[in-house]
């Protein structure tokens, strides 16, 4: 990206991501300590040996599956205005856009930024490539505010509403509405030639800034098209459902049969600490927040802190890899951009 920095930028914005990683490094390093200092090392070791691979191999299906289900998402925009991309074409920007938003805190924005430019290499017009996202967006929020109100029952149902779960339901609609009603500020039809103006809070959220500069250039009908709206969602829905599948199976793995609804609220509840604490990857954040969330459904913590490991061994760890590289590839210089 050709943009002229100081010579004391480079340095800030690495000690910038530095800082932003520090915080989840010691939280995920003192929930081991403590766990280990409880004499719970030799039982979480002994776990992770005896993992058993069905369930393991079972937990990493489910993982797989929400990537084609993230592709299929940009797929069902594009495909209304007659796009040419397939999902299967789409499912490496998928993994590369999972690590861009593991790295990067923020919010999404840095994922979909990315999503916009890998869409512009396959010769997708910008303004329906910023739709994808922005259907994706608007979806995913309105996935996740379900799973929360539904997780919110279950715990009430099989356990009690404790401060933990209503601290992290009392702070999730800040984001599930905040961002999705800029991002519809942002898209509302302005005189030619006026660029948007952004809010200062915005430089707080790396990458925002850049992708809503475009918003406002994205067809209002495929935004607002209730078909494409209604199935994207469906897929969202799926994804969460998937991810909580996966955690279900990876306690599986190490033995503890879990109630799946309750597996299913304690990864929902993991996921909002995650998002809104705004850690990179949710790193640490998730992990307390899961073992939390498991311990209060009476999982034992070896137990717990294991198999959340394993969760984000899969969605997190494996990934890396494989995004890292995908995501050079897909940031690399757009031949035959449409704009």
């Amino acid at each position: 990206m050709a943009e002229t920095q100081g010579e004391g930028t480079p340095k800030k914005s690495g000690m910038r991501r530095v800082l932003a990683w520090l915080p989840g490094l010691m939280l995920l390093a003192g929930l081991v300590a403590v766990v280990s200092h409880f004499g719970e090392g030799r039982k979480f070791a002994h776990l992770l040996q005896q993992a058993r691979p069905a369930w393991v191999l079972v937990a990493a299906l489910c993982q797989a599956a929400t990537y084609v289900c993230a592709a299929a998402v940009w797929q069902r925009v594009l495909h209304k205005a007659r796009g040419r991309c397939t999902v299967r074409s789409l499912i490496p920007v998928a993994v590369a856009r999972l690590f861009v938003d593991q790295v990067l805190p923020t919010a999404g924005f840095g994922g979909r930024l990315l999503v916009v430019k890998a869409l512009q290499r396959r010769k997708v017009h910008t303004r329906l490539a910023v739709a994808a996202i922005l259907v994706d967006l608007l979806t995913l929020y309105a996935a996740f505010a379900v799973c929360v109100v539904a997780s919110l029952g279950i715990v009430a149902t099989l356990r009690d509403l404790n401060r933990l779960v209503l601290m992290l339901a009392g702070l999730f609609p800040i984001f599930a509405l905040s961002i999705p009603a800029t991002v519809l500020w942002f898209s509302r039809r302005r005189a030619p030639g006026r660029e948007p103006e952004l809010p200062r809070w915005i430089r707080w959220v790396p990458r925002a800034s850049e992708l809503l500069s475009q918003v406002s250039r994205a067809p209002r009908r495929l935004i607002r098209n209730r078909a494409v709206l209604l199935e994207d969602g469906a897929l969202q829905l799926l994804i969460f459902l998937l991810d909580g599948a996966t955690l279900w199976a990876t306690l599986r793995a190490v033995g503890y049969d879990l109630n799946p609804a309750a597996a299913f609220a304690s990864f929902i509840f993991a996921q909002v600490a995650a998002t809104v604490l705004l850690v990179p990857g949710g790193l640490g954040t998730f992990e307390a927040s899961s073992v939390a969330m498991l311990a209060l459904f009476r999982v034992p913590v070896e137990a717990a802190l294991t198999a959340t490991l394993l969760f984000r061994g899969l969605s997190y760890w494996l990934p890396m890899a494989p995004g890292f590289l995908l995501s050079r590839r897909e940031l690399k210089e757009k031949a035959g951009t449409r704009t």
